[in-house]
């Protein structure tokens, strides 16, 4: 149930950040012909193009770690026995979720505040920007919350409480 959502999540995410890059190019590109062409600038490129930044940095972090593509210290991990190795991993990400919570509430009192303050150029609510670091934070919450079963599952043709557990 888990890996389904989290598989869910990680392709919605993919499908998000590809769509808003693609609509990011075409704005900007749209800017630069009509500023320089037809010498009239679109005035909220920019804020469109910041904006959609910030949602594809959260819900890419996301998508970054389902992969597990980001940067990690495995020179110093490695260095441990399998057992240590997995206490560990535990303990990080259970760690990064602890910060992550705490990142979820706060981003959502920030969007929440931010509700009634409008962006000068589009004139959206501010807090649908700030929405990014709630949501981005639940798929990363989600995303880490099934590597964490992954690492606690016993590997198959092993009993649990043999060497190396």
């Amino acid at each position: 149930m888990l890996s389904r959502l989290s598989l869910w999540l990680n392709r919605t995410s993919e499908a998000v950040c590809c769509g808003v890059l693609l609509a990011m190019t075409v704005v900007v590109v749209l800017q630069v012909i009509c500023r320089y062409l037809l010498g009239a600038a679109l005035t909220w490129s920019e804020e469109f193009a910041r904006f959609g930044l910030v949602w594809i940095t959260f819900l890419g972090a996301g998508i970054a770690l389902r992969r597990r593509a980001h940067v990690g210290v495995q020179v110093i991990v490695e260095l441990f026995s399998p057992g240590v190795r997995k206490i560990v991993q535990v303990f990080t990400i259970f760690t990064v979720v602890g910060f992550l919570l705490i990142a979820t509430f706060k981003g959502m009192e920030l969007a929440l505040f931010n509700m009634k303050q409008y962006s000068p150029a589009m004139g959206l609510p501010m807090g649908l920007v700030y929405l990014a670091i709630p949501s981005g934070c639940l798929v990363l919450i989600i995303q880490l919350a099934e590597q964490l079963l992954d690492l606690l599952r016993p590997s198959p043709g092993k009993v649990l409480g043999e060497a190396g557990d």
